[in-house]
């Protein structure tokens, strides 16, 4: 909710809390929820769907740093590929978050760790293994 007052009151953020405020902006239909404090954690049903505000935007932001990060780089190349092929930006990210999502909490209800493999190969076959292009455009960037 730190993020969220800042927001408000148009405060420059920084670092993560400047990920965490461009994730919130794509989801204004969470704004209602964030003065709730830890109340906003709990799952809220938002134009007709469940949804934890507080995950969802986790979720967001988890993707946004790896994207940032080129770790694992095949979340930027899918990202890119998914872009190219026509989706918003919201929605690749959306795409890549179920991936993440899925292992996460299939790994963590069972208590093993996140199987990074499985991610990258889910990640690849999201883009029909594509990448090439996108991975040579990745190292021009370092």
């Amino acid at each position: 909710t730190r993020v969220a007052v800042a927001r408000k009151e148009d405060a420059i953020l920084e670092g993560e809390d400047d990920v965490i405020s461009r994730m919130m902006e794509l989801h204004p239909e969470f704004d209602l929820f964030w003065p709730l404090g830890e109340y906003a954690a709990q799952p809220q049903e938002i134009n007709g769907t469940v949804v934890n505000p507080y995950v969802h935007t986790a979720l967001h932001v988890i993707i946004e740093k790896q994207v940032e990060n080129l770790s694992p780089p095949e979340t930027w190349s899918a990202l890119k590929s998914l872009e190219a092929a026509g989706h918003s930006h919201h929605d690749a990210l959306h795409r890549i978050v179920s991936i993440y999502a899925e292992i996460y909490f299939y790994n963590f209800r069972k208590g093993l760790t996140f199987d990074e493999l499985s991610y990258v190969e889910l990640l690849r076959n999201l883009t029909g293994g594509e990448g090439e292009t996108e991975e040579k455009e990745m190292k021009n960037l370092g």
